[in-house]
């Protein structure tokens, strides 16, 4: 059965604890209190073996932890107020308060970030409620409450209305009126079957095979080739006997296969940023290996994927990893500045304008996965040959075809040294 961990204050404590006996043969909760923001990430990491995924009570929880967590290992979510139990509690506000005005009342929960929970397009400007900048610090808690106080002060609001439980306690002492807003048990319950189906997802997907094939550089002849097969061998067994992560290491014709599973395969790759098993044989080995990674629900998935990104290892020609996941897509090489995600799926429209362009579909997705990964359509020869590991001339070739098809085109021009050309930026639109 799967363990999911419930992070949560003791003031919501009780309205999760509710659904517990409807889920109970589906999943064992674990419920994880906290008190002060700062204790989410110790209590994630400390509880992180024993559960199969967690659930934060509100939204605070979650972007805490995602402030210190570029991938999480764990399966994380958490609970939201749908727009229906949203409205459905304003309609209880408005009528056990015939007389309440909404520009009269403090929302701490709603901002530009999660559109206003819809409220802008169903109140006037006039109508409008207060509401709250949402930077999710340490300090939330006291910038939330003395706003709410602030407020309540200079007469400004009649009821605040919040998310945060941690803040209950201070309203009711200032004598502020309030109200807790939290989801409702049916869509709670409702979300935690999700979240469910997601863990479940997760578990069989970290179970799926996976399958690395490591490849040793240039042309060598049979005796060189023994040698230093001997030697890849040996450091992948002391690498194994070191973290116990390989499930089977089979030494083939011309390359080693490695038999794992796709949990172990984010693990030894830190989440697909950077490849242990790389940088063990690259301390341990005086020549350059291409890693390829595949997973896939069959062995054959695997390996062909596993196949293919070791020949995009081996195009980069120094040691590198690259992965190729289940549903295809390309990532790497790991650990590398340049290091790209691409998908592997060729759609209509990609294949049509590649005919177009006279460019291959991989080399047009490469440079969007460029411009996505820069966050800016602009880009230099130089930067696309570092990105995409090609020579400077063949970059100038591609962005000078770009241009004559009228993908690409001067923005302007840089001088980064006080001696030689300016640079062209090409700045690059594929819609």
């Amino acid at each position: 059965m799967i363990k999911i961990g419930v992070i949560t204050t003791p003031y919501s404590l009780g309205r999760i604890k509710k659904i517990e006996p409807m889920i109970r043969e589906q999943c064992e909760l674990i419920f994880i209190p906290y008190r002060k923001i700062s204790e989410i990430k110790e209590l994630y990491e400390h509880y992180q073996p024993f559960c199969d995924g967690f659930v934060c009570s509100g939204e605070l929880g979650y972007k805490i932890l995602s402030k210190n967590t570029a991938h999480f290992p764990t399966p994380t979510f958490y609970l939201d107020i749908p727009e229906g139990d949203f409205y459905k509690h304003l309609f209880t506000i408005s009528n056990a308060n015939k007389d309440l005005n909404f520009s009269r009342v403090f929302i701490d929960f709603i901002s530009e970030e999660n559109g206003f929970m819809g409220l802008n397009k169903v109140l006037k400007e006039e109508e409008f409620p207060y509401t709250h900048d949402l930077e999710f610090l340490e300090d939330i808690y006291e910038r939330t409450f003395q706003k709410h106080l602030t407020l309540w002060q200079q007469g400004k609001t009649d009821l605040s209305i919040t998310r945060m439980s941690n803040v209950v306690g201070r309203l009711e002492e200032s004598g502020i009126p309030h109200i807790f807003m939290f989801p409702s048990i049916e869509s709670i319950l409702e979300q935690m079957k999700q979240i469910i189906n997601e863990v479940q997802l997760a578990r069989l997907m970290d179970n799926q095979l996976a399958i690395g094939i490591i490849t040793i550089e240039g042309q060598e002849t049979m005796s060189d080739l023994d040698f230093k097969q001997i030697l890849l061998h040996k450091a992948l067994m002391e690498y194994n006997d070191q973290y116990k992560i390989l499930s089977v290491i089979q030494k083939k014709h011309d390359c080693f296969e490695i038999i794992t599973s796709y949990g172990e395969l984010k693990e030894l790759t830190n989440q697909f940023t950077q490849c242990s098993v790389l940088e063990y044989l690259n301390k341990t080995l005086s020549f350059n290996t291409y890693i390829g990674w595949g997973s896939g629900s069959s062995l054959y998935q695997a390996k062909t994927s596993a196949e293919n990104a070791n020949k995009e290892a081996q195009l980069h020609g120094i040691s590198c990893t690259f992965v190729i996941t289940d549903n295809e897509e390309i990532v790497g090489p790991l650990g590398e500045e340049h290091c790209i995600q691409i998908t592997n799926t060729v759609e209509p429209q990609l294949e049509q304008l590649s005919e177009k362009l006279e460019i291959s579909t991989l080399q047009i997705k490469k440079i969007m996965a460029v411009i996505s990964k820069n966050m800016t359509d602009e880009l230099t020869a130089d930067e696309l040959a570092f990105h995409l590991k090609i020579t400077l001339r063949q970059a100038n070739r591609i962005l000078n075809k770009l241009e004559e098809k009228g993908i690409a085109k001067i923005s302007h021009k840089k001088q980064e040294k006080l001696r030689g050309r300016p640079k062209k930026v090409y700045k690059l639109n594929f819609l």
